[in-house]
């Protein structure tokens, strides 16, 4: 484990309905980079001492949309990639929260964003501005059609 690196996580929150799978997208403000993106979040200290990626993406989740990390089925997406971020090298692990016909409420934090949309795999590949972002979603469409 290179431990220079900024840890990071990215969550992909997906409700599956009778109308078909959706993706939670949130706006994030100008001040974070603006744009559309999952759940994303920088893993603690004493998450990265310990390689708790999982433990991040549940803490990072309930932190940005106030869902608890029981209301659905986590996959890890076996799926992580290195960048060059605002906190210098950075490398970022993708999971993602199944959630079967949720119709509950999710908290807004407006410090990190201002709107969120349910959208289908397809709306969602327009939106994003980030290619390891698509791959995420690429993983987590083959998940569903094998699930």
């Amino acid at each position: 484990m290179d431990s220079k690196l900024h840890k990071k996580v990215q969550v992909w929150i997906v409700n599956r309905t009778s109308k078909g799978d959706l993706v939670l997208l949130f706006k994030v403000i100008p001040k974070r980079g603006a744009g559309w993106h999952p759940v994303t979040g920088s893993v603690e200290d004493d998450e990265a001492e310990r390689g708790d990626w999982l433990g991040a993406a549940k803490r990072e989740t309930r932190e940005e949309t106030g869902l608890h990390p029981r209301h659905g089925k986590w996959v890890d997406l076996e799926l992580s990639f290195k960048f060059d971020g605002r906190w210098g090298p950075a490398e970022e692990f993708c999971f993602a929260l199944i959630l079967n016909d949720f119709s509950g409420a999710i908290t807004l934090d407006p410090s990190e964003h201002e709107g969120m949309k349910w959208v289908s795999l397809k709306e969602a590949e327009k939106a994003l501005g980030f290619d390891s972002q698509r791959r995420a979603l690429q993983a987590i469409s083959c998940y569903l059609a094998e699930a």
